[in-house]
């Protein structure tokens, strides 16, 4: 994580330094890469200490500003903010990322209730496999030659001369067969 700190009408000690980038860290564990970065702006005004953190976690900011006589007591009141609203925020993503799980189970479960194996009695009208693909449009002999290289048996494409969806197969005699709905 990267940490930038910029002091205004006060000298930046190592100490201050050191600290801020401690505290700061210390936040940056809810989070954690390379888009997770923080720029702190320490400033002295009259008798206040005030620090400003923005906290970047790719394309979130977290901004927090706190005020004291005291700048270490500043810093840890900010500290304090910031890591209450990125816990807020952590909190957030998991509901929602458990809401989106909930409804994508909910869509399998209905799914395989349209579909279930188990309810069809003969094992020969059991759907064993669900295969999908594009249907691109391709001529007659396009799709014989797919069908060839590809070794199906049954091919289905959309054929580019009549837009409607066909089926060619091989049977018994290894004969090619186009099947072609009527409209």
């Amino acid at each position: 994580m990267q940490i930038n700190i910029t002091a205004r009408h006060l000298k930046l000690t190592d100490a201050i330094d050191s600290y801020v980038r401690k505290k700061i860290s210390r936040a940056g564990k809810f989070y954690d890469g390379d888009d997770v970065w923080a720029h702190a702006v320490l400033s002295a005004e009259k008798n206040r200490q005030i620090i400003e953190i923005n906290f970047h976690v790719g394309k979130l900011t977290f901004r927090v500003k706190e005020q004291s006589p005291d700048l270490y007591a500043s810093i840890d009141l900010s500290i304090d903010k910031l890591e209450k609203q990125l816990r807020k925020q952590k909190e957030i993503s998991k509901i929602h990322r458990r809401s989106n799980l909930k409804v994508a189970k909910e869509k399998k479960n209905m799914l395989n209730e349209i579909f279930s194996y188990d309810s069809m009695e003969d094992s020969r009208t059991k759907i064993s496999e669900i295969k999908r693909f594009d249907l691109r449009p391709e001529s007659i002999e396009e799709a014989i030659e797919n069908m060839d290289t590809l070794g199906y048996r049954v091919y289905m494409f959309l054929n580019s001369a009549s837009d409607k969806v066909n089926v060619l197969y091989r049977n018994d005699s290894g004969s090619v067969v186009l099947l072609e709905p009527e409209m």
